[in-house]
């Protein structure tokens, strides 16, 4: 790792500490707290490349992407900030690739008492509320009993929190039920947005159809109702080429008609656009 993408890294941290402790961002990345103070007063000589690595990937510092406000992005920005100003809790469905984890990811990363998630299809009930408690800069260990009552005390102990559960269609029905429990023990004072696919509307729908236990409640705290995003456009590919250097407007043009509106192939594109020029070269 070079010395610049550790400067970068750094750079990163001292604007997440800045919003929350050296010791929770350090729980976060799974690290002492010693090696986060270590790494923001230049103090390098003893940490390992691994380390470095660990830290850049647990707190998901990216050196090689730009953000490009596309429509959707600033579209989701305004719903996370007012999602999170009027303490309201709401539901997005949309296809993969559109780019929600990034706009999400990007949102907690610059603002307080923001709590991300992105939920894995292999979690058990307590893992989901261990990750829960993890994202927080908690103490992960405990009865589900316990750990629920640790986080919720932490949040109501939040200036209007915002708790972004991403791709939580993945939990099984038990997982999803503890929304429920925390809306109940945070309506008015916290806001809440879960997201995932359209499977994730479809699921809670057919649950509501055929009454199975939970899914009407869910859908009520979510204001029975998703949110839902636009299509890429042409001008949406040329910011995001364009932010990350690309201006040749027929490669832009091409990855328009091919990427089937997903940001993850366009960014593939302008990758191998860069190996190509660079073979070339």
């Amino acid at each position: 790792m070079t010395t610049e993408q550790k400067e970068n890294i750094v750079t990163e941290l001292q604007a997440i500490c800045s919003k929350d402790s050296q010791k929770k961002t350090a729980k976060r990345a799974n690290v002492s707290t010693a090696t986060i103070s270590q790494m923001l007063n230049q103090n390098w000589d003893l940490i390992a490349e691994e380390m470095w690595r660990k830290v850049q990937i647990a707190l998901r510092i990216d050196f090689d992407w730009n953000t490009a406000e596309t429509f959707n992005f600033k579209m989701l920005q305004r719903l996370l900030q007012n999602t999170q100003a009027d303490s309201i809790s709401i539901a997005v469905a949309h296809n993969a690739g559109a780019g929600k984890s990034y706009a999400y990811q990007y949102y907690e990363r610059r603002n307080k008492n923001v709590i991300y998630l992105q939920c894995k299809t292999f979690w058990t009930r307590k893992e989901y509320i261990q990750n829960l408690c993890t994202a927080c800069g908690l103490n992960d260990n405990g009865k589900v009993a316990e750990l629920v009552a640790r986080f919720i005390t932490h949040l109501q102990g939040l200036n209007k929190a915002l708790v972004i559960i991403d791709q939580i269609d993945k939990l099984n029905n038990g997982s999803i039920d503890l929304f429920m429990d925390f809306y109940n023990d945070l309506d008015r004072y916290c806001g809440f947005l879960v997201s995932g696919v359209p499977a994730l509307k479809k699921k809670v729908l057919r649950g509501c159809q055929n009454d199975k236990p939970g899914y009407k409640e869910f859908y009520s705290r979510i204001g029975n109702a998703f949110f839902y995003l636009n299509k890429m456009t042409e001008k949406d590919v040329s910011l995001i080429c364009q932010q990350n250097g690309v201006n040749d407007s027929q490669f832009i043009n091409e990855v328009f008609n091919t990427c089937n509106d997903d940001v993850r192939v366009v960014r593939r594109k302008i990758d191998k656009y860069f190996i190509a020029n660079k073979k070339a070269a």
